[in-house]
């Protein structure tokens, strides 16, 4: 009996453990820090994780500024310390001076206060973005124009394509006078976009680009950012976003179709 219930309960036990555990291996902790309790906050430039495509670098950039430019704007009362160019950086330039990296600050609560320190502030914040996911599906269910009387309307027939862009970063807050990490998870931006046109006209379709999508998710990852550390006083930033759909009703075999 004793053997039974060992076997049953400590599978649930590993279980319950990895619950508190974000998939890259990192503790969660999802409570939103005090950001409105801060003076001075600074914002670490945001770096992409080893082994991702180049332009997965230059996306992190884009997160940590407007990310910072989005919390500037709400925290009007703060004084916000980030890189807005390559000749203003006040964070690059501490690193530099102290002889640490991004990378380093991020792996490291006690790096990050020190920084924290130096530039005066009461707050870090730093994130790393993991390599985005993308998917182009295409749906060859044949679809009719649904027309103004309820009828089908016209003889040609559609089909739809769904493209999608998931971008994921971890982000941390590090307490600069006590080196804790009051904040650390991992945060998602999922964006959609649907397509639906003219079998015959299925070669003449320009699809968002790599880079058209990268450059969406520079813009609604740091919105979402903002929401998760700050959803008291923030409108919902939704997780999942549909940012282009056809303009127009289509009926297949099952009904209305949803573009969802």
């Amino acid at each position: 009996m004793i053997r039974f219930f060992t076997l049953f309960f400590i599978p649930l036990l590993c279980i319950a453990m990895v619950g508190c555990f974000g998939g890259d291996g990192e503790v969660d902790i999802d409570t939103p820090p005090p950001i409105s309790d801060a003076k001075r906050i600074a914002i670490v430039p945001f770096f992409a994780e080893t082994g991702t495509a180049e332009d997965v670098g230059k996306l992190a950039g884009r997160i940590g500024v407007n990310l910072a430019t989005r919390l500037e704007l709400i925290f009007k009362e703060a004084e916000w310390v980030y890189d807005i160019s390559s000749k203003i950086r006040p964070v690059a330039d501490k690193l530099a001076e102290l002889d640490l990296t991004p990378e380093q600050v991020y792996a490291d609560p006690a790096l990050a206060a020190k920084l924290g320190q130096e530039l005066g502030t009461d707050m870090v914040i730093i994130g790393r973005v993991e390599e985005p996911k993308m998917t182009d599906q295409d749906y060859n269910q044949l679809l009719m124009k649904q027309g103004r009387q309820g009828g089908i309307s016209g003889t040609s027939t559609y089909i739809r394509t769904r493209l999608t862009i998931i971008g994921r970063t971890r982000v941390k807050v590090i307490n600069a006078n006590s080196s804790e990490i009051i904040f650390n998870n991992r945060i998602r931006s999922y964006l959609k976009y649907w397509y639906a046109y003219q079998t015959q006209q299925s070669e003449q379709q320009i699809f968002k680009s790599r880079m058209d999508r990268l450059a969406d998710l520079g813009k609604y990852l740091p919105l979402r950012i903002a929401y998760i550390l700050y959803p008291t006083g923030l409108k919902l930033e939704s997780e999942e976003q549909i940012l282009l759909k056809p303009d127009m009703v289509l009926k297949g075999t099952g009904g209305i179709v949803e573009f969802n």
